[in-house]
């Protein structure tokens, strides 16, 4: 059972990069990149890089990580810690600070870790060797510019992926931009993602692709109504091989629908939100025949103070598995360095 468990961790955790059935598996490198990193994010659909302008509050600083523009001056010594815990004893952390100093700019720091613990090893005639080791994780350096309504934002990553003491390194960036409204509560974003070279590469040497992509993000608030409204576009640059499980050719309402996450917010005030997302690629890919069992859904909730702020998502990747997302957010200067 426990080795059942373990192997449909693995499954779960290859999923939630946006896999589809009809792909062949295993095409780049470094694919932990496109897991959601924040609760928020997944609680949206898990792929939504344009969020509302939000930047008086705590917020959860490693949406960075999805979208550099996303750090702004206000987010000053903030800091998040995200815990999710998949199948046994698989587990992904990461966490992320931001700095504003008024000479130099605005800088963010950020880890991102995906262990996939003790894992069995056994030789070519499937005698057992003893357990070996996984993990996976990215050091970020980000940085903005300000051109109000505008906002730049670059990723610098040093990326790495171990299995049994064979290493896969990687130098990789993110470019993006945001423009905010200045009036209305509206945000635009385009993302191009996860570019760059490996610097070595002892697990697949005879794959060489990088999980690049580009997307492009709209939220927006209307005036009169409690909610804000998300979407995003997708791997813009990659196909899916778009075939249904039956092996018939998917329409081209189907196609498009695999590029799109679609995500919620109902407001209920500045300090409490319900969220809700769908990403019809993961109902598509994973939903069984008799029934959809509710993949592709996502939803949670946040809650804060003026000092701390904490999210919550579940995932719903299939009709037996899902996982949550836990997020914790503090701002040091209201614990460590407000004024007398």
């Amino acid at each position: 059972m426990q080795r059942f468990l373990r192997f449909m961790g693995i499954v779960v955790v290859g999923l939630a990069t946006n896999h589809s059935f009809a792909q062949v598996g295993g095409q780049r490198i470094f694919e932990f990149l496109e897991i959601s990193p924040t609760a928020q994010i997944t609680a949206l659909g898990r792929q939504q890089v344009a969020l509302g302008d939000d930047s008086t509050r705590v917020q959860e600083v490693t949406q960075f990580l999805f979208n550099p523009a996303l750090n702004q001056p206000e987010l000053h010594q903030q800091i998040s810690i995200h815990y999710t815990p998949y199948y046994a004893d698989i587990s992904q952390v990461s966490l992320g600070y931001s700095y504003h100093r008024k000479a130099v700019g605005t800088f963010g720091v950020a880890l991102q870790y995906l262990n996939y613990g003790s894992l069995e090893g056994f030789d070519a005639a499937g005698l057992p060797i003893g357990n070996f080791s996984a993990q996976d994780f990215a050091v970020v350096i980000n940085y903005i510019h300000e051109m109000r309504p505008f906002r730049l934002g670059g990723n610098l990553k040093w990326v790495n992926s171990q299995i049994s003491g064979y290493t896969a390194t990687g130098l990789l960036a993110d470019i993006s931009g945001v423009f905010r409204h200045p009036t209305q509560d509206l945000t635009i974003a385009l993302v191009f993602s996860n570019f760059g070279i490996l610097l070595q590469d002892e697990l697949s040497p005879s794959i060489r692709e990088l999980p690049t992509d580009v997307k492009i993000g709209v939220s927006v608030k209307p005036q009169f109504m409690p909610f804000r409204f998300h979407l995003t576009t997708y791997r813009l640059i990659r196909g899916y091989g778009y075939w249904e499980q039956d092996g018939n050719e998917l329409g081209v309402g189907g196609q498009i629908l695999r590029h799109l996450s679609f995500g919620s917010e109902l407001l209920l005030s500045p300090n409490f939100q319900v969220r809700i997302g769908y990403n019809h690629l993961t109902r598509s890919a994973l939903q069984l025949q008799q029934t959809a069992g509710g993949a592709g859904l996502t939803y949670g909730l946040m809650f804060r103070t003026s000092t701390f702020r904490v999210d919550f998502s579940r995932a719903v990747l299939h009709a037996t598995g899902a996982y949550n997302q836990f997020s914790l957010s503090l701002d040091l200067n209201q614990l460590f360095f407000r004024n007398p």
